[in-house]
């Protein structure tokens, strides 16, 4: 009730009387009239004479009045539609004369209506929109707190209260509404806005109110009774001429007769349901009054004392019947407790009788929910079509008018235009021609540069590969010398390889490449070349299948490109095959057509490398051997055979590459037709680089220092085994994976490592070493083709000690590897000479000063035990007796077991120093069983007696 009486008050006419013979002081009469039957309590009366006011306001075209009035007739306008017609007809007419007042009080009154008729969402949006509307213009402190008070409310409702966010929202506006109203207490008497703060006590009651049951929400009892209480000081007399608000006493009684009833205070919970009825009584709002006597019925009913309950609900009944507004919540409120108390009175007739009504307000609560939400729908749907429809005639309008405008100018404009456009496409047919000339010559530019380099590179090829050659051809060279001299055979061979095919690549783009066809059996050629590979797929467990049919047909080919076809493509079979792989090679004709198909299992190619397979030096991945050459050619050669090639892959299961090509006679017309056939394969093509299975052969010598190389390309990883086999032991890895393993099992005293590596690269590879205490002391080289300084610091930054660029020259290479070790070395010695173990001062990196300090606390409660051995030591740090001897050695230069002695020594040492223990027991004291014993080794490490030690202490 408290929002009719905002309205009342905002709607208080401007004017006095005047004559009652002109019409504007007629309406002003029925204005105030209206006014003087609302304070009565006639709302029927007071609707009555605000109608009348707003038809004649609009009749003398009286736009302030009617703004004035059109608040109080929408409030109490039954029919929601035309209090709301009412509000939309006045609006505009407040916007453009400013008046800013009753414009605030449309934007109150319209989220009112929707309030009271339980449409709590359009209220809210309305009581926002009027908050922001104070923001800008906050002349009214007392309709600012009353919107915050209505928002509050709106969030309050049990429908959705329960929300956290609007819980979070709610404490929100009750927080400003309450600064609000300081603000307005702190207003002198003298400003002209004290009159708007002169009632700031009935919100700040309310605000109060509504802050006490959101402690109760969080069951804070104490806080809640203290804000009830300021609740309650807010409802007496502002002045001698007003009374106390009884309406705003019952609810605050109602609240804490609830916390008092929820606290189990029964006895003070009934006290405030009975203030509450006296205060609510005190009212003519039937509504509270019936609302008031349902819920102490309840609480009768929950308390055991259903006939007392049945009496209050009846008063409820008779008082909800003449209530002006009853919202259908209430009416199913009232209805459920009347079933509950008839249920436990035992009259179930009447308990289902009550419950069905119930049920029928709650199917009416749901519908009426839905309707609001379709009818919001269709609202919106129509306003978006009618939009569109007024944006489409709107752009209609434009384009035909532009369209007029247009015509007048076309003509003068056209001949502008066409010479313009005649200019235009003149200066543009000659660029482009100037562009495609020099694109031309920047392509006969590459193809003359790749033709001339590799023409270039042939003649140093051929005066390395010669005297190596006659080299090879001598008898009398080691078996070491002639596995050097058959790398670099290989190598240059596998060079003037990539050279040849350059040269093919830059004959095709100049079109001097023709084919040289002859007749003979193609699948016989094939099948000899697939053959050839068999040897490379055993060696890496490869199950290799050739399917070549048999037949005897001589068709037309080019001899060379097949082979390089067939070679290229089972080249890359077998490097992309992991070990115990499968390879299929499969051939056969039809008609006079060649087809081929080599497939291979692997980890297959994405869609992205599928669709850049055969593009020029194109890779599929970094890490991987090769020079994006092969299938480019292979693609070449295939098109120029007047074929088609195709690659498909099934990701980690199988890579195919699908060929057609064609031998038949007619389809070549520019070809070389030769007599002769030969089915052999050229020697002079190097198949495939021969395999050096050097990973198995390992053989450590104790007295040297272990080297772990890790290089995927077969020859250099040879190359790097032979440069340090005489000083090192030397074990070697073909990819980063196998590398951490064999690091691991093994403790190498340095580690040698190619950046790009298959599997997992170098940068992986020293990451992982690195941040593994059995292998962060592990000095490690990197070794890369790339000279980038980026790549250098990332090595560097990855924990890396040093960075090699290949090629690298082999003294260079061992002097560091010799150096590293050295610096090892130095550390080892510095510890020997040390009489405390100091892990800082001998740990290479953090985790090598953890292990120490790890160890260190190991020994001090063991070492003193003389049962503490070498498993004992290696259980308790948490490596194998391998493991732990090799890390120990390389940081301090003892094997475990010299380790623990060495230590158990330095104790004695110390004691002998620092203590005056019995000569006898101090081997004893630091785990020694035998006294001989302990003197010397106690003179081994110190060159005198543990007696000659003390006395020169």
């Amino acid at each position: 009730m408290n929002l009719k009486y905002l309205v009342i008050f905002l709607t208080m006419p401007l004017f006095c009387l005047g004559q009652k013979g002109k019409p504007l002081d007629s309406l002003k009469q029925l204005i105030y009239t209206s006014k003087e039957f609302s304070d009565k309590g006639q709302l029927d009366s007071s609707y009555h004479y605000a109608k009348i006011s707003y038809s004649l306001a609009k009749q003398l075209k009286a736009d302030s009045l009617q703004v004035e009035i059109v608040g109080t007739l929408s409030y109490y306008e039954p029919d929601l539609e035309k209090a709301l017609e009412y509000l939309a007809e006045s609006e505009p007419i407040a916007i453009k004369n400013k008046q800013w007042k009753y414009l605030k009080n449309m934007y109150y009154v319209r989220g009112t209506l929707f309030y009271h008729r339980t449409k709590d969402e359009r209220a809210l949006v309305h009581f926002l929109k009027l908050d922001s509307l104070l923001e800008k213009r906050n002349d009214d402190i007392f309709l600012a707190a009353m919107n915050k008070v209505s928002i509050v409310n709106i969030l309050y409702d049990s429908r959705t209260a329960n929300d956290t966010s609007f819980f979070a929202q709610m404490n929100k506006n009750i927080k400003d509404g309450l600064q609000l109203v300081n603000a307005g207490l702190k207003i002198s008497k003298d400003s002209l806005k004290f009159y708007n703060a002169y009632y700031l006590n009935v919100p700040a009651a309310i605000l109060y109110e509504k802050k006490a049951y959101m402690h109760v929400q969080r069951k804070e009892p104490k806080k809640a009774i203290i804000n009830y209480q300021k609740a309650l000081s807010n409802t007496g007399y502002v002045d001698s001429k007003f009374t106390d608000n009884p309406l705003r006493k019952s609810l605050i009684y109602n609240g804490l007769a609830n916390l008092y009833e929820r606290e189990n205070q029964k006895d003070s919970a009934l006290h405030y349901y009975k203030k509450e009825l006296v205060a609510i009584y005190k009212t003519t709002d039937t509504l509270m009054q019936a609302i008031s006597n349902y819920k102490i019925a309840e609480f009768y009913n929950n308390n055991n004392n259903p006939k007392t309950a049945l009496l209050y609900l009846n008063t409820a009944q008779d008082l909800m019947e003449s209530a002006y507004f009853v919202r259908d919540e209430h009416n199913y409120k009232l209805l459920d407790i009347l079933a509950s108390v008839y249920f436990n009175l035992g009259n179930f007739e009447k308990a289902y009788e009550a419950s069905e009504k119930a049920r029928q307000h709650l199917i009416k609560i749901q519908t009426a929910f839905n309707k609001e939400n379709i009818s919001e729908l269709e609202t919106k749907y129509q306003t978006e079509k009618k939009e569109q429809e007024i944006s489409l005639l709107k752009s209609q309008n434009e384009i035909e008018e532009q369209h007029n405008k247009n015509q007048k100018n076309m003509f003068l404009g056209g001949i502008s235009i066409l010479s313009i456009a005649g200019l235009f496409l003149f200066f543009l047919y000659r660029n482009r021609q100037k562009t495609n000339i020099k694109l031309k010559e920047l392509d006969a530019l590459k193809s003359n540069f790749f033709a001339n380099i590799s023409h270039e590179f042939r003649t140093p090829l051929t005066l390395i590969s010669s005297p190596i050659n006659d080299i090879l051809a001598e008898d009398s060279i080691s078996d070491k010398k002639r596995k050097q001299f058959t790398i670099a055979k290989q190598n240059s061979e596998r060079l003037l390889e990539l050279v040849n095919q350059l040269l093919d690549l830059s004959k095709i783009d100049e079109g001097h490449l023709r084919l040289q066809l002859q007749k003979g059996n193609v699948l016989q050629l094939i099948a000899a070349l697939s053959e050839s590979f068999i040897y490379h797929a055993e060696q890496k467990n490869i199950i290799y299948n050739i399917a070549v049919s048999e037949d005897e047909r001589a068709v037309w080919f080019d001899k060379s490109a097949i082979e390089k076809i067939t070679i290229n493509l089972l080249s890359n079979a077998i490097k992309y095959t992991p070990n115990n792989g499968v390879i299929s090679c499969e051939a056969y004709l039809k008609n006079q057509t060649l087809f081929f198909k080599i497939s291979n299992s692997g980890k297959g190619l994405t869609s992205y490398e599928l669709n850049n397979i055969f593009e020029r030096f194109y890779q599929t991945n970094d890490q991987n051997q090769g020079s994006g050459i092969g299938l480019a050619l292979v693609k070449e050669l295939v098109e120029l055979h007047k074929g088609s090639i195709e690659a498909q892959s099934i990701p980690n299961e199988e890579t195919s590459f699908i060929l057609k090509l064609s031998v038949d006679k007619n389809s070549f017309k520019d070809a070389t037709l030769l007599t002769t056939s030969n089915h052999k394969v050229d020697e002079g093509i190097p198949l495939y680089t021969n395999v050096i299975n050097d990973e198995d052969e390992t053989f450590i010598d104790n007295d040297l220092p272990i080297l772990l190389i890790v290089e995927d390309n077969d020859d250099l990883r040879h190359l790097l085994k032979q440069i340090f086999e005489e000083q090192y032991n030397v074990i070697v890895a073909s990819n980063g994976k196998i590398g951490v393993d064999l690091a691991l099992e093994h403790i190498p005293d340095l580690i040698i490592s190619d950046i790009m590596m298959p599997e997992k690269d170098g940068i992986a590879l020293t990451k992982a070493l690195k941040n593994d205490e059995r292998s962060a002391h592990i000095p490690i080289i990197l070794l890369t083709a790339k000279a980038e300084v980026e790549s250098q610091f990332e090595g560097i930054e990855t924990g890396a000690d040093d960075y090699t660029i290949k090629p690298f020259n082999k003294k260079l290479l061992l002097l560091k590897v010799e150096k590293l070790i050295e610096s090892r070395r130095q550390l080892q010695l510095r510890y020997s000479q040390e009489l405390v173990l100091l892990p800082k001062d001998i740990a290479v990196t953090n985790l090598d000063e953890k292990f120490l300090k790890k160890v260190e606390t190991i020994l001090e409660k063991n070492l003193i035990d003389p049962s503490f051995n070498v498993t004992e030591f290696s259980e308790a740090v948490g490596m194998s007796r391998m493991q732990l001897h090799r890390k120990l050695k390389a940081l301090t230069g003892l094997t475990a077991s010299e380790f623990i002695r060495s230590q158990r020594l330095k104790l004695a040492a110390k004691l002998l120093k620092t203590s005056d223990i019995n000569m006898s027991q101090v081997g004893y004291s630091v785990g020694f069983n035998d006294h001989s014993y302990f003197t010397k080794c106690f003179k081994e490490a110190y060159n005198c007696t543990p007696t000659e030690f003390a006395n020169r202490s």
